[in-house]
């Protein structure tokens, strides 16, 4: 059955993913720039980037993500919506797998157009993470008891942002029409699974390890990997 093999539908879902997240980020900065201006949002994110570890190349590549926003017109912005709204189809897919419901030729589009109200809340998500940066990087940065700290508070405001999240994605994009207590319960492990991992990337970026040595030296692919 192939439904039966939950390792290949995640990896499927994945797949989208890769896809989606570079223009779901776009969008979501684009959009907070047009909330709080280009200005409070380049400020924010060189804050938060400041205290993050910075070797393999992400501070550069959130830069760069930050200023390719600023500059998208609208009919760049709209043209970006569409391969983020791919994201939307790979995750209804996936949860087809896991309901009695089954896919149909409106699947793909369902779940596109059920990402949507999602993007839009997008911008605000981001702008509260990048109001924590000012405060987490500074003990980032201080090392030792204050960096404990930082971690602590970086932890529970991710969670409780990508509760948000994870509550409205399960709830659009979802298959079906999930329970109250399965929608809270299930949207609170995951997020703090999440958020938990998202501490434990940063910490995976200061090692000082060369991503690109398995890919014969090609930094690209093993940063992308």
């Amino acid at each position: 059955y192939p439904d039966s093999d939950l390792a290949l539908w995640a990896a499927g879902a994945t797949f989208f993913g890769i896809i989606g997240v570079v223009p779901i980020v776009l969008v979501s900065l684009r959009l907070a720039a047009a909330l709080v201006g280009a200005d409070v949002l380049t400020e924010g994110v060189a804050a938060a980037v400041a205290g993050i570890p910075q070797g393999h190349g992400t501070p550069v590549a959130l830069r760069t993500l930050t200023a390719t926003a600023l500059h998208m017109s609208p009919l760049q912005t709209a043209i970006v919506l569409f391969p983020a709204s791919l994201y939307g189809e790979g995750l209804r897919r996936a949860f087809l797998q896991l309901s009695p419901a089954s896919p149909n030729k409106f699947t793909g589009w369902s779940g596109r157009l059920a990402l949507l109200p999602i993007v839009a809340v997008a911008p605000v998500l981001v702008l509260a993470l990048l109001a924590a940066g000012p405060v987490v990087s500074p003990l980032y940065i201080a090392g030792g008891s204050k960096l404990v700290l930082g971690v602590v508070i970086a932890f529970h405001v991710t969670f409780v942002l990508l509760w948000i999240a994870l509550l409205l994605l399960y709830r659009l994009v979802g298959a079906g029409r999930v329970g109250t207590r399965a929608l809270v319960l299930g949207s609170f492990a995951a997020g703090s699974v999440i958020a938990g991992f998202l501490q434990g990337f940063l910490l995976f970026l200061a090692i000082p390890v060369d991503w690109s040595l398995p890919f014969g030296g090609l930094p690209v692919f093993g940063a992308v990997a």
